[in-house]
C-alpha cells in the first residue's frame, strides 16, 4: 500500500477538494455512496431515453446530476479561488 500524503483544502457535505502530494491541482474526493448514487441516476437516465427518447423522466434524471456536479465544481472554483490556486482549465 502506498503511503501517499494528501491535504484536504475544503470539506463539502460528501465531498472534498483534495491536494494529492505531486499533483499540479487539487481534485474533488467524492463519498463512495454519493458517487454510487449518481452513476445509477446517469445509468437510469440512460434507459429511460433508450425506451423513451423524448420522455421528461431522463432529462429529470440528468438535470439532477448536473445541479449536483455543477455545485461540486462551483465548492471545487470557491476553494481554488480562496486559496490563489489557478483553475487547471
Amino acid at each position: 500500500m502506498s503511503q501517499d500524503q494528501a491535504q484536504v483544502l475544503s470539506r463539502g457535505t460528501n465531498f472534498a477538494v483534495v491536494q494529492l502530494s505531486g499533483r499540479a491541482f487539487p481534485g474533488i474526493h467524492l463519498q463512495g455512496d454519493t458517487f454510487a448514487a449518481l452513476l445509477v441516476q446517469l445509468a437510469d437516465a440512460a434507459r429511460l431515453l433508450r425506451h423513451d427518447p423524448g420522455g421528461r423522466a431522463a432529462l429529470d434524471e440528468l438535470d439532477d446530476v448536473v445541479g449536483e456536479l455543477e455545485r461540486f465544481l462551483g465548492f471545487y472554483e470557491a476553494t481554488l479561488s480562496e486559496r490563489g490556486i489557478q483553475r487547471p482549465y
